[in-house]
């Protein structure tokens, strides 16, 4: 899934990590990680590499919707 203005980061996938997606311009990262090995579902990060801060987008019992508010959240 390609999402315009934004590359995959694909080595760091796995785990607990279901998707990766860097800015073009090396800003921020967009995770989608997996928590229900603590009963908790999906959740969708932003991480902002300049101010070192990372930003909860949404959290969800659903792995599709999780993604889907990642790319419709990198897409705005």
């Amino acid at each position: 899934m390609s999402i315009s203005g934004w590359r995959r980061r694909e080595d760091l996938e796995g785990g607990k990590q279901i998707r990766i997606w860097l800015s073009e311009d090396d800003e921020t990262e967009l995770y989608v990680e997996n928590l229900t090995y603590r009963d908790e579902g999906y959740a969708v990060y932003a991480y902002d590499v300049d101010a070192d801060e990372w930003n909860t987008i949404t959290e969800t019992d659903s792995r599709a919707d999780a993604v889907e508010k990642a790319t419709e959240w990198a897409g705005s």
